[in-house]
């Protein structure tokens, strides 16, 4: 969800890259990433100064600002806790629908097989426990 966000503040944070180095550095759309750029100098996340370079324009160096260094390492808490799904997660999940579809068209209550799956298991754990104590 963050990825590009995270990737332009490391960019920003290990290196004095110009604005168009940073664009390339990033790839995708220059439109969305320079949008993303504008976003956080406007809340102060990021810091752009002029740098004279010789002739012609003066280059804008992006580096993170103080604020933008606690960003970063929220997002990249953030990031880390959020719901990774991957194809395996996706196909277990179709498997579980398909499953209980069969058991809906078995005349079989899923959810009052639960229970009964549930019920099983705990006397299974306190038959063991109590065998356990003896």
């Amino acid at each position: 969800m963050f990825e590009s966000e995270i990737r332009l503040l490391e960019l920003c944070s290990n290196n004095h890259f110009g604005v168009r180095q940073v664009l390339r550095s990033l790839g995708g759309s220059h439109t969305s990433n320079m949008r993303i750029i504008k976003e956080f100098e406007r809340s102060g996340t990021l810091e752009l100064t002029k740098s004279p370079n010789g002739r012609g324009r003066p280059k804008k160096i992006v580096t993170l600002s103080p604020t933008g260094v606690v960003i970063l390492d929220k997002l990249r808490s953030v990031n880390a806790m959020m719901l990774k799904v991957n194809e395996n997660d996706i196909r277990s999940a179709l498997e579980q629908v398909r499953l209980r579809k069969r058991m809906i068209a078995a005349g079989i209550d899923p959810y009052e097989r639960f229970l009964e799956m549930n019920e099983l298991a705990l006397n299974i754990r306190n038959s063991t426990k109590s065998d356990a104590s003896i």
